[in-house]
């Protein structure tokens, strides 16, 4: 989700930065030592004898400032990123900072440079040195306070990179258990058995056509289900396809007991979907809410669009959800759904599953609508 407002975390990186200290105090002794290494050597030009010590006091303190102006700058920047739409504001509070962190910046040169006896400040007051000493430095400071910010960008959108890295590679792993689960559905062995079952007695029967559509659909079903490894979204129809090729073998297996309804606006066939998200629900419904009972039962599919939103729905006429449900069977498949929607879609998502009135329950799924490109409609 874009970000249109300033971080809420910035305070938290404070303290880590602050923990860091001696590091970077240590770090800006380098350019410190640099510098008054140069102002001694340029002086013994001009006068003789001048001492290192005096060049150190000159040059050292304030490079010692920088390290401790660094993590309130880094913070600043934080709080405050140079991001679409929040620039110009967060330009104007960062150059504001720049003279916050300036004045204190001059200060300490120009006490430091009396202190060290510099004679071109001895008769000075800091009043009037003040705005001179501040257009003097301004370009330093500009590059050291924006060399501090691009620094922190940098490993801001480094990390930031990582954690997409990271993120992405924990919705493949996700992608794949989920496969997996879906091939170890239709390879568990009741289901194998049920379906072999269902074929035996269509040979029996000498319902040629019959049993080699129950082998055509299994087969399909796990063509399908490996057809999808590596795309973390397909177009609604393929999920559709793949529901419609399990629900044909539990129909099979269920006869007249399984009855599917399904109300599908075909407008909603080409729009983006987690792969293989409903057949878990699908699944569960099916296993608690059919097979767990004597009579006839019905589950129904339900795809619709409202607005700018994915409205996908799972219901049955089931015993509904008992107390405890979640620490129970079934409760993988609904995890990994949950856990496959938040980062994809974050807070713009829905996943609702409860107990209906009158009975069964209602797996309710809202998604930001999102119409597949034609290439992503083929699979490409």
């Amino acid at each position: 989700m874009e970000t249109t407002a300033p971080s809420a975390q910035a305070p938290s990186v404070l303290l880590p930065l602050l923990r860091r200290l001696p590091l970077l105090m240590l770090a800006y002794a380098v350019p410190g030592v640099v510098t008054a290494l140069h102002t001694w050597v340029y002086a013994q030009a001009r006068e003789p004898g001048y001492p290192l010590g005096r060049a150190l006091l000159v040059q050292v303190p304030q490079w010692q400032y920088w390290a401790l102006a660094t993590p309130f700058v880094l913070a600043l920047g934080q709080r405050f990123r140079l991001e679409r739409r929040v620039w110009p504001r967060s330009l104007a509070v960062l150059l504001a900072g720049l003279v916050a962190v300036m004045v204190p910046y001059v200060s300490l040169i120009f006490f430091a440079a009396r202190a060290a006896g510099e004679t071109w400040l001895l008769d000075a007051s800091w009043g009037r040195m003040l705005p001179l000493m501040m257009a003097k430095y301004s370009v330093l400071s500009l590059l050291i306070y924006g060399g501090i910010l691009a620094i922190g960008y940098a490993v801001d959108y480094h990390r930031r990179y990582r954690e997409g890295e990271l993120v992405q590679a924990q919705l493949e792993t996700r992608l794949a258990h989920a496969q997996l689960d879906v091939l170890r559905a239709q390879l568990h062995p009741h289901f194998l058995f049920n379906t072999l079952n269902a074929i035996s007695v269509l040979v029996r029967k000498q319902d040629t056509a019959g049993s080699i559509r129950m082998l055509t659909g299994v087969s399909e079903l796990l063509r399908m289900a490996l057809h999808t490894t590596g795309r973390q979204l397909v177009p609604f129809h393929e999920d559709v396809d793949f529901l419609e090729r399990y629900l044909d073998i539990e129909q099979t297996r269920f006869q007249d007991r399984l009855q599917v309804i399904r109300a599908i606006d075909p407008a909603t066939l080409g729009a983006l979907v987690p792969s293989l998200i409903l057949q878990p629900l699908v699944e569960n419904a099916i296993k608690h809410g059919i097979a767990t009972r004597s009579g006839a039962g019905r589950v129904e599919l339900r795809a619709s669009r409202e607005g700018a939103r994915l409205v996908l729905e799972v219901l049955d006429d089931g015993p509904g959800l008992a107390p405890g449900w979640d620490r129970q069977d079934g409760r993988i498949g609904v995890a990994n759904v949950r856990a496959r929607l938040h980062p994809l879609y974050g807070d713009r998502h829905v996943f609702t599953l409860e107990n209906r009135e009158g009975g069964g329950v209602r797996a309710r799924l809202e998604l930001p609508f999102q119409a597949a490109t034609p290439a992503e409609a083929v699979g490409a």
